[in-house]
């Protein structure tokens, strides 16, 4: 049996879902989407993406009018007809199609479309060994903007970062801000422990605010851990004891090497080890929620 998407406000065989030409997501990245990881059949923290998705929304004046109770049975109804046990949800809104030109005149119609992805691409060994990263020089988040808070459509700076990234022999590309501050991967967000303490770029450097990066926040408070929002300098990284990324698939994922320097002593940390338990801890409760 073939997979089966929503689309539109139906549940279609991905392979017949098509997007028109005149779509202002494909004609200019005017849209936002989410990642939402599905363990045992449940969406994790799909409510928290939902939430995101709707607050961005308002951010680029997208009149969306499913509510997040209806969002969310739209989730577990995709989950439940592709027998989704473990893998991931992509959630795209585009503001949907209008008059040509940027001004979005006559878009009342947004488009939703949720699709199952029923595997993760990240393995036991990716986390036993750990990530090897580079400092990005192609292009800087812009803390100014509000698209560096949201997860737009339009992901270029993202696409040219992670292409210099692969290029360059890494797994992941480490942004600067035009501050010259770290601030996240291309699809990650970043964490650096010194001397037992847990430092992470602040919002206003320009970063997505990444439900994963809120559940380990959440954590490392829970476990008494002394944990500082600001910006952080790339000597800063360079003389850290361990580093490592987040996001929904990628879950903890310690970074070993950057720019060919060992963090640490070049092997994933203890406290994030640690840490990574702990949210596997949090994903089996979540699970077993009655």
């Amino acid at each position: 049996m073939g997979l089966k998407c929503y689309f539109h406000k139906e549940f279609i065989p991905l392979s017949k879902a098509k997007v028109s030409i005149s779509d202002r997501g494909f004609l200019y990245g005017d849209g936002l989407f989410e990642t939402i990881r599905v363990y045992k059949g449940q969406s994790f923290y799909g409510k928290e993406h939902l939430l995101r998705l709707q607050e961005g929304a308002a951010v680029l004046s997208l009149i969306f009018k499913d509510n997040i109770d209806r969002m969310v049975s739209i989730l577990n109804e995709t989950i439940r007809k592709n027998e989704l046990e473990e893998g991931f949800l992509r959630v795209t809104l585009s503001r949907g199609t209008g008059k040509r030109g940027l001004y979005p005149a006559e878009c009342h119609e947004p488009l939703l479309i949720v699709v199952p992805f029923p595997s993760i691409p990240y393995k036991n060994q990716d986390y036993e060994k750990g990530f090897i990263g580079i400092i990005v020089q192609t292009t800087r988040r812009n803390s100014f903007s509000p698209l560096s808070r949201l997860k737009s459509l339009n992901y270029l700076d993202n696409i040219i970062a992670k292409i210099e990234t692969q290029d360059r022999g890494a797994d992941e590309g480490l942004l600067l801000n035009t501050s010259g501050d770290l601030t996240c991967g291309t699809v990650t967000n970043l964490f650096i422990i010194k001397d037992k303490k847990i430092y992470t770029p602040g919002l206003d450097s320009g970063i997505l605010n990444g439900i994963t990066r809120q559940i380990v926040l959440k954590l490392a408070r829970e476990n008494n851990y002394v944990l500082k929002e600001r910006p952080l300098s790339v000597d800063e990284l360079f003389k850290a004891d361990e580093v490592f990324l987040t996001n929904s698939l990628i879950e903890l994922m310690p970074l070993v090497t950057v720019e060919g320097k060992p963090i640490g002593d070049g092997n994933p940390g203890v406290i994030t080890k640690r840490l990574r338990s702990e949210y596997l801890n949090l994903v089996r409760q979540y699970c077993n929620r009655e």
